[in-house]
């Protein structure tokens, strides 16, 4: 960066900023941008490959809140008492008589695994 004397004094910077002088940037936090209440959100590791069409895939994150009302475009997590499992989908199409867990609010799709190693 280019720093220019003015006659009166004043210093005018010029050229790309340093992102690190900036103190307006705040750092990114994935609590306060993916979860509303934290008291009711949970996460569940996807496991199977049926919900592709609904945009979750297998090992995603689902990020589920169980205080949100669901609508009808929502994608909700419910329980499936014939499979004695979870299922996803959206909440117009969730059976009759299914108990709804939670809606999801978001997922987390790795696109590289983490090894622990």
């Amino acid at each position: 960066m280019k720093e220019e004397k003015q006659p009166d004094g004043i210093s005018v910077h010029t050229g790309f900023p340093n992102p690190a002088t900036d103190t307006s940037l705040r750092s990114l936090d994935l609590n306060q941008l993916l979860i509303q209440h934290s008291a009711s959100t949970y996460f569940f590791r996807v496991r199977g490959d049926q919900w592709q069409n609904d945009g979750v895939f297998d090992g995603d994150i689902a990020i589920v809140d169980r205080s949100l009302d669901p609508r009808k475009n929502d994608t909700v997590i419910w329980w499936d008492e014939h499979q004695d499992s979870f299922a996803i989908s959206p909440y117009r199409s969730m059976p009759a008589g299914a108990t709804l867990w939670g809606v999801i609010s978001s997922t987390i799709h790795q696109f590289r695994k983490i090894n622990h190693e």
